[in-house]
C-alpha cells in the first residue's frame, strides 16, 4: 500500500542509501550525508521516496533510516546557514556516543538534533577553494551513486566540492552541464569543470580542472590525470579514456 501525505526528513545518520527502487538490492543513485533535509511524497510499510531538498534528487529509503520532522522545523532548517564539515572525517557527539561524519555533512543541523560538533568547519575558514578541497578526496575509491571519500562517483565528487565552496550543482554531470557558463581552451582556471561524452546530448563524465593541462576527476578513483583538446589521457598512458566536450565555470 502507497501512502501518499506529505512528510518531512533530515538526515541523522553518517550517510543513507538512496536507492532507485523501493528495494535493499536496488541500484544505489545518490546518498544523504548527515544533517541533508528531504521531502516524503509518498511510503510504503517499509520504504519511502523522498525528494532531496538541495538538489531536487529523488530515490528510495528505507524507513528505518528515516527521521521525521515537523514542517515547521524543515522550513527553519532550510533556511539556515549552511555550516559544511571540511576533515574527511569528523566526530559528532550525542552525550558519551560519538557518531563519524563525512567531510561535506550539514553540521549546521547539529544543534536541531542535539550533537556537538569540535572540528573544522566551513563557517570559521576563509582560506580553502576548490582546489583545496578536491584534493582532499584523492585516491577515494569510485562509487556509483556516491558522496563520500569511501566512495563517491565523478558527478558527486565535483557537486560535493562545489557546495562545501557554497556553489550549488545539480546531483548528475549531464544537469551540471546546463549550469554556470561555458568558456573556451583560453578561458580555463583552476577550478573550472570539463565534461566529457560522445556528443553534447550524451555526457558521461565531468571533472575538475587543475590547470590548463591537468584535470582531477573520479575514475575508478579520484586521480589526476593529463587532458588536452581529445580528452583525459590516463597517467602514464596515451590512451583517451574520456572524449572532451567542453568546459564551464561557475
Amino acid at each position: 500500500m502507497i501512502h501518499t501525505k506529505y512528510k518531512y526528513g533530515i538526515c541523522d545518520l553518517s550517510v543513507i542509501p538512496v536507492r532507485k527502487s523501493s528495494s535493499s538490492k536496488s541500484e544505489l543513485v545518490t546518498q544523504l550525508l548527515f544533517g541533508e533535509l528531504y521531502t516524503i511524497t509518498k511510503q510504503t510499510d517499509k520504504w519511502s521516496y523522498i525528494i532531496i531538498h538541495d538538489d531536487s534528487y529523488n530515490g528510495w529509503v528505507n524507513y528505518s533510516q528515516l527521521k521525521i520532522i515537523p514542517k515547521i522545523d524543515f522550513d527553519k532548517l532550510k533556511t539556515g546557514k549552511d555550516d559544511f564539515s571540511l576533515n574527511i572525517t569528523d566526530f559528532i557527539s550525542k552525550g558519551l556516543e560519538p557518531t563519524i561524519v563525512p567531510i561535506g555533512s550539514s553540521i549546521s543541523s547539529c544543534l536541531y538534533l542535539d550533537y556537538k560538533f569540535n572540528g573544522k568547519s566551513s563557517e570559521f575558514i576563509k582560506d580553502y577553494d576548490v582546489i583545496k578541497i578536491a584534493m582532499k578526496f584523492l585516491n577515494s575509491p569510485y562509487l556509483w551513486g556516491g558522496k563520500t571519500p569511501f566512495g563517491i562517483d565523478c558527478s558527486g565528487f565535483t557537486q560535493t566540492v562545489y557546495k562545501i565552496n557554497n556553489i550549488r550543482l545539480d546531483r548528475d554531470a549531464s544537469q551540471q552541464a546546463n549550469q554556470g557558463t561555458q568558456i573556451s581552451e583560453k578561458e580555463i582556471k583552476s577550478g573550472d569543470l570539463a565534461f566529457f561524452g560522445e556528443t553534447k546530448k550524451s555526457i558521461t563524465h565531468v571533472g575538475i580542472m587543475l590547470n590548463k593541462n591537468t584535470i582531477i576527476h573520479a575514475f575508478g578513483k579520484v586521480r589526476i590525470d593529463t587532458i588536452n583538446l581529445k580528452g583525459i589521457l590516463k597517467s602514464n598512458e596515451r590512451e583517451v579514456t574520456h572524449k572532451l566536450l567542453f568546459f564551464r565555470t561557475y
